[in-house]
């Protein structure tokens, strides 16, 4: 009887090592990159400055979201809300539709290349049985190009985009 133990606790042992050996790979194909149409960076609204827009969105590879600056004359903040972008997929009229935590309902994110340092965002969301839709065109401002607290807030919510 100690024999079989034995053999069990060998072949436990080895299957123990194998999954360790495969979960241990499991970081570097765990998710693909995240394929925008667009350039990481800070992107802005393209009716503002991008020295003195206090708002704007932030792509940076692997997240997308809003940046802000709040408060009557906008002087509190900055806040973030910036989420995983979890899967990109090709939808009509050149967009890129963006999924955030697995989830994928009725409403959506979609941007698309416009030009250079140009793109549209368009925010569909469910509004009694219709989809409301709004777009955005919005412009990449460079790191240097960016005021002092935008370039703050980048370097406080995307580092790696503040140079």
């Amino acid at each position: 009887m100690t024999s079989s133990w034995a053999k069990v606790g060998v072949s436990m042992r080895g299957w123990i090592l194998t999954l360790a050996a495969i979960t241990s790979c499991a970081p570097a194909m765990a998710q693909p990159a995240i394929q925008l149409p667009i350039a990481a960076g800070f992107w802005a609204n393209d009716d503002q400055a991008c020295a003195t827009a206090s708002y704007g969105y932030i792509f940076d590879g692997s997240r997308w979201g809003v940046v802000y600056y709040y408060g009557p004359s906008g002087n509190l903040g900055p806040a973030a809300e910036l989420q995983p972008i979890t899967q990109t997929r090709a939808v009509e009229d050149d967009f890129t539709q963006m999924q955030f935590g697995g989830y994928d309902g009725a409403g959506y994110f979609r941007v698309k290349a416009t030009g250079a340092d140009r793109a549209l965002y368009r925010v569909g969301a469910p509004f009694r049985e219709e989809i409301q839709v709004s777009d955005e065109a919005l412009i990449r401002c460079s790191y240097q190009a960016m005021s002092p607290k935008m370039k703050a807030a980048m370097r406080r919510f995307a580092p790696a985009l503040a140079k």
